[in-house]
């Protein structure tokens, strides 16, 4: 059993919680295996690299929201009532991915229009391609070594926004980005009648540091291995530019 759903993002502190319950329960009770899809949300604020082995210590509502959806998860599978494990991304990249970057970059810039993003531009982040997501959840549920424990998506590192926004743009032969830094008073004016932005302000520390995703054990221990970046900017041009 893979679970990639997930309520609104305004609305995790009340519904995760009841969703991520129940289909523990099923696995429970149907002795099938449990996939959980995660994020980085639950390690809080790291100096350095994620890796897996990290401690869950989030800083933020949704932060807290993922790590006891783990802690419940885990806990269950130590109790032998259970077989769990987590995927974890970083920021979702490609066609068709639901991220703040997709929604508020690529339609703009590939149009030759001004854009805005929260956080510092420059910092050094991780993007995890819908594509190698999907590889790992199912190289997971066909390995017995994946049970009771988290692993990380194949991903592409020390790229910052500005940087990949320069290269989604040379891809689609559209002009150089006007890419503007969009503060936290920015962010909560839209956020005024937009309560999916208004929850973006909790996750500035994660927009103002570098993030960045260490996949080593997932690539060793399954063979796999991150698309190359322009092949993701690629797609994510071709479903977002005008003339496509």
């Amino acid at each position: 059993m893979i679970n990639t759903a997930m309520p609104p993002y305004d609305r995790w502190p009340a519904e995760f919680p009841t969703l991520a319950a129940a289909l523990l329960t099923a696995a429970e009770r149907t002795g099938a295996g449990y996939v959980m899809m995660g994020n980085t949300y639950g390690y809080g604020q790291v100096n350095g690299r994620f890796t897996e082995d990290l401690p869950m210590a989030p800083v933020s509502v949704k932060g807290k929201v993922r790590a006891q959806m783990w802690s419940d998860a885990l806990a269950s599978h130590q109790a032998g009532r259970a077989r769990v494990t987590e995927v974890r991304a970083s920021a979702f990249l490609g066609a068709g991915a639901g991220s703040l970057y997709n929604f508020t970059v690529p339609p703009l810039v590939l149009a030759g229009e001004p854009a805005a993003f929260p956080g510092d531009l420059d910092v050094p982040k991780t993007w995890s391609y819908l594509g190698d997501v999907a590889r790992t959840l199912m190289a997971v549920t066909q390995d017995d070594r994946s049970w009771g424990r988290a692993w990380h998506v194949p991903s592409t590192a020390m790229i910052s926004v500005r940087d990949l926004t320069v290269r989604l743009t040379e891809i689609a032969g559209a002009p150089a980005p006007d890419l503007q830094p969009m503060s936290t008073a920015e962010l909560a004016a839209i956020g005024q009648t937009s309560p999916i932005m208004a929850e973006v302000i909790e996750m500035m520390y994660s927009l103002d540091n570098p993030d960045l995703l260490d996949s080593t054990v997932t690539e060793q221990t399954f063979g796999l291995s991150a698309t190359p970046i322009d092949d993701v900017l690629a797609e994510t041009v071709k479903a977002f530019s005008p003339h496509a």
